[in-house]
This record gives C-alpha cells, structure tokens and sequence, in this order.
C-alpha cells in the first residue's frame, strides 16, 4: 500500500516543496497580522447564524474532476500505482506544455453531465456539493478572464470548459436545481503559473533568470476568487488547499480573501485551509482528509472528506471501491462524533461517475430515506464508545445506529433515564424496554431476531429527560475479544498523552511521549457474561536504543485479587513507530465485574518508555 508522508496536508496528495526563501515582501507584517485577527473575529461573530444549514446537512459530494480525469492515473501506456490519480503530472514528471498539449483535447464532457451529478446527489441524500474549480496543476473548470487564464505562454490557458460553455456555472445551476447549495474547491497551489510558490515538481517550469513575484500570484488568485464570487450565484462554501509553515494565512493574503468573501456573500463558509493544519480553528470548520477523529474534535465545525475508492481523481485502475455498508457506517461514525461528511466522486474526463460510486451511493439513499432522521439536524453521541455501533441526539430524540446485531435479542444502552418509547425505523412495531438491574440498571430493549438493515439498523429512543451515561468501560467485540485503545485509557503522569501520526489517509494513534516512568495508563473493562481465560497481546513500538524499559500490567477486578504480568519493552526498529504485537501472558477474569488494567513502567533505561498502539485480551478457545 502506498503511504503519504505523515506530515502531508494538500488535500489529494503531497506537496513535494523545496525550501521556500521570502523576500521582504512576503514577511507578515503587524498590520498584516492585526488585518487577519480582525477578518478571523468577524468571521466567528455571525458563525452561528451562517453555519446553521451546514449543520443539519451533514452530508456533502465532494467532486474532483479536471485534465488529470482523461489520463485516469496512466501515462503513455504506463500505470501509476500511486494513490490519488489527480496527481499523474508529477508522478509521471510530465512538463505543463506536454500535458496541456495531450490532456486538453481528451476533456470532453457529456451535455447533461452536471445534471446527472446532481440527481445521483440527490438521490443519496446530500445536501451539498464542492466542486474542484481549480486544482494544483492550475486549470481552470470556470471561464476566467484574467489574462493568464486566457492565454498564456506556459499552457496556451487555464480554461478548460468547451467552446461556448462554462462547465463550472453547469455544476452550480444543476445542483441548485436539485436543493444542493453548490461550493467550489480551490487550489491556492499552481504547477504552471510562472509566480506560484516553487514546489520542486519534475515538469514545474523554472526560469532561472526570472524572480517569482508572489505579490502578482496573490492577485492572480484574488481575482480568481472574485469571479468564483461574483459569476455563479449563491454559494455555500469557498474550500481552499494548501497550507503549510512556509505558506499560510498572509502568504495567500488571507486578510483580503476573506474580507472578499465576506462582503460579496455575507453567508457564504469557508473551510479551514487559509491556514496551516487540517484540524485548526481558522475559518468556519476543520477538514480532516480520510480519517475520522476518534474522539471528535469538540468545541469546532469539522468535515471529514473522504473517498469512495484511493483516488480523488478518476483511475481508470483503482478497484477498491467502498461498499454501501463501508458508506453507511462511515457516515454515521462521523456524525455521531459531531462531522459531516464531504464524499467524494471522481467522473471521467466525459463527466461519467463510475459504476461503484453510484451503485454505494444509491444503496446509501435507499439507507437514507429510511434513517435520514438519525443524520439530519443531530448532534454528537452522548456515549464515548458503543460496543455495536454509534448513536446520535437531536431534541428528545436518541438515536442508536446498530452496526453488529445482538444474537439473544438484547440490545443494551449504557445509560439511566426516562426513555417514553423505543421504535425501529423502517419497523412496524414499538420495541420492550427497561432497566437491567444485574448490570447496573442500565437500559435493556428488547429487539427482533434480525435486523432492519444489515448495514445499519437504526433504534429510535423518545428520551423524557436527559441521557445520564453509565460510567464508561470497554465492552467486549461480539467474538469475545476486548481491544482497548489509547483514546480510551486515563492517563496520568508527567508528558503521556494521545500521539497522532500522519494527517492524510494512513492516520494512526498512539499512546506516546511515555517520558517518565511514573507515567500510567488505565483502562476500564468489562467481560461479558461468560469470562474464562484470555491472552494478553500489546502493540507496542520502541527505538532500538531505547529498548529495556521493565514493564507491569495489573489486573484489578475489585475483588481484593490482582491479576500480574511482566514483560520488557523490545526494540522494534530505528524508529519510534515500528510496531509489533506481542503476547505477554494469560489472565482468568470472572464476569460482571468492571474490571481495570493498568499499564505502567517500572524502570526506563532509555530516552522514552515507548509507544502503545492497543491492548487486547483475546479469549483463549
């Protein structure tokens, strides 16, 4: 499987960026910096009020379409393997006059293209739609009239869209027909204009005895903006790409596109990507890329856009489609954490959807029209962590989408509180429901043999008061298994905390910064109604040098008993994520009880204890 590198933010790929050297005119100055603090605060002062439909949207197309569609991740007759097809100039190292000259005649879309879009849009219940205005190879879908735009000596032109047509106002005036607000995508990146940033591409054209003049960009781009503002009506959302250290905030002259935004459409959002980072708090809402945060990210907005297969551009061989069930539950996991979801399509260079994106994205409307209640207007789940799937709140109403149906007919809530009724949508009959008095008075519904929807059956609980959680503790897999993970534990010690590594795709977390051996970390569990005995594995990863740390796991059941292990951290590789599994031993845990394991060091020899990916009892058979 090809990875990113962790550290990549541009959204369907990786910015290969030289050293960037500013001159004076690129330094923040304090007004500058004062100009965006004002901008930023008057973008939070009416947020609310402009966010209000983005919230109950939930659920948004994302489409990536351009030159890069018609080569389909190939080259030459040569396959790129690489993820994310809309990157085929670089990978291929393809100058931007070879590939203007190849790629322009192959992009011809359909006459009803954009209508098609926005009926299957529809029909899966999005509310929304982004589409790729202008990606980093620097073509644009909307007829510009800037003069680069229109001809130039690099590509012959940006524009894109055929004689007599502007493909950009299709998307906008189709999806709008439709009920969808339509936004556009836009790459503050540029492969072919002489003045964007370097980014040390192999078909990047340099010119050695001409200087860039960044200042010329930025207004390239603000003019841009302004004809995106001006020309196609009503927009939802302006979703820029990329930032970095080196180029973020005043770099793109953040200060004076917002203040454009702002101005020409009061309600119009804009994502978070001015700046750098995809989980900062700048603009109106974040934009993590291919990966759900585990916990949310509460006190923000937040977006998740996603794939239905690796690419966002279309491949012409890249078979690895998401299911309706894989879509299902990824929309729900991202709701019921308080995101909406931005996925993403990505049509051929006639403007056609493969066939597996539409067939998920018609098995989702089908899901939808049943369960769009659960999605629309809700609010995160109350619950940190659900053994059989997700939830999701919305005025009285609770929610609980079921991923793994209970066998006995026993679906059990981790909560106290009043609950007037429970129904299945899509069901016919009112469900039994009650406290549980062996396991703590949690509620207990009484649900049919089979579920609804193999995907994802959904509960409907009309709550008489306020969900009060039974306290939190892992519960095991519906195979017995128990797998703890680190957002799960209670740390406490000096530095340990929850590490990500990476921020695009292959996104992984880690219990990390293990710095002190006083440090802990604590999970509560509990083991089902049976117990027995069960394996203890740990994924675990430490710097060669660093190896040796002595380390304890105890067991405590709170019945005056502890359950034991030792074991000494290996070194797993040169670095500090190089994981391996390894068994440490076998407990017995009787049932009922919450149950308590605690990880800890009693000796660090090395720089760090090391890192902690999971701990999982496995029953032994």
């Amino acid at each position: 499987m090809h990875r990113l590198p962790s550290r990549c933010a541009a959204l369907c790929g990786f910015a290969l960026a030289s050293p960037v050297v500013f001159s004076a005119q690129d330094s923040i100055a304090p007004s500058t910096a004062d100009a965006e603090a004002a901008e930023l605060a008057r973008w939070a002062a009416d947020r609310d009020e402009r966010m209000a439909w983005w919230r109950d949207a939930r659920l948004g197309m994302f489409i990536h379409w351009g030159l890069y569609s018609g080569a389909g991740g190939a080259w030459d007759g040569k396959v790129y393997p690489q993820h994310y097809a809309e990157w085929i100039q670089n990978w291929a190292a393809v100058p931007c006059d070879e590939y203007a000259e190849k790629m322009k005649p192959l992009f011809a879309p359909d006459e009803n293209f954009a209508e098609a879009w926005a009926a299957l849009a529809a029909e899966a219940g999005m509310r929304y739609a982004v589409l790729t205005a202008k990606h980093h190879e620097g073509f644009t879908l909307f007829d510009s009239d800037e003069a680069y735009s229109i001809d130039n000596p690099v590509t012959g032109g940006t524009n894109i869209s055929p004689d007599g047509r502007d493909v950009a106002r299709e998307f906008a005036d189709a999806m709008r027909a439709r009920g969808l607000r339509p936004g556009f995508y836009y790459s503050l990146l540029d492969w072919q204009h002489p003045d964007a940033y370097e980014m040390a591409l192999p078909g990047y054209p340099r010119d050695a005895e001409r200087s860039r003049d960044h200042d010329a960009y930025r207004a390239y781009v603000r003019r841009h903006v302004d004809e995106l503002l001006t020309g196609y009506g009503p927009l939802g959302t302006l979703w820029f790409d990329y930032s970095d250290a080196a180029r973020q905030g005043a770099a793109w002259g953040a200060a004076d596109l917002m203040e454009a935004m702002r101005t020409t459409q009061p309600g119009i959002l804009v994502n978070n990507r001015l700046y750098q980072g995809l989980e900062n708090r700048n603009g109106d809402y974040g934009t993590p890329e291919k990966y759900v945060p585990p916990t949310g990210l509460p006190g923000m907005d937040w977006e998740v856009n996603h794939t239905l297969n690796e690419s966002y551009g279309y491949s012409g061989h890249d078979e690895n489609w998401k299911s309706t069930t894989d879509v299902v539950r990824l929309l729900c996991d991202i709701v019921s954490k308080g995101g909406n979801l931005l996925l993403n399509v990505g049509p051929d260079a006639r403007g056609r959807i493969p066939q597996p994106s539409i067939d998920a994205l018609r098995g989702l409307g089908r899901w939808m029209r049943v369960n769009d209640e659960a999605v629309y207007g809700t609010t995160a789940s109350p619950f940190p962590r659900l053994p059989w799937g997700r939830a999701t709140r919305k005025g009285d109403m609770l929610y609980l989408m079921v991923f793994d149906w209970p066998d006995d007919g026993r679906l059990f809530v981790p909560m106290r509180g009043e609950v007037r009724s429970a129904r299945i949508l899509g069901g016919s009959n009112r469900l039994e429901f009650g406290p549980n008095r062996a396991r703590g008075g949690e509620l207990e519904i009484r649900v049919p043999s089979a579920p609804v929807d193999e995907a994802c059956t959904v509960v409907a609980l009309d709550l008489g008061g306020p969900v009060d959680p039974t306290p939190f503790r892992v519960h095991p897999a519906a195979d017995g298994s128990i797998e703890l993970l680190p957002h799960d534990a209670r740390l406490e010690g000096p530095s340990i905390r929850v590490e990500q590594v990476g921020v695009v795709g292959d996104v992984a977390f880690n219990i990390g910064y293990w710095l002190d051996e006083a440090a802990t970390a604590t999970w509560p569990f509990g083991v089902g109604p049976r117990g027995g005995t069960f394996d203890v594995e740990i994924d675990l990863a430490c710097r060669n040098e660093a190896a040796g740390a002595e380390m304890n796991l105890v067991i405590d059941s709170g019945d005056d008993s502890l359950r034991e292990l030792s074991f000494t951290m290996p070194g797993t590789g040169d670095g500090w994520h190089a994981y391996e599994t390894l068994r440490i031993g076998a407990v017995d845990l009787e049932p009922g009880p919450v149950h308590r394991l605690t990880l800890r060091a009693v000796s660090k020899p090395g720089e760090a204890v090391g890192n902690v990916r999971a701990v999982r009892l496995v029953p032994v058979r």
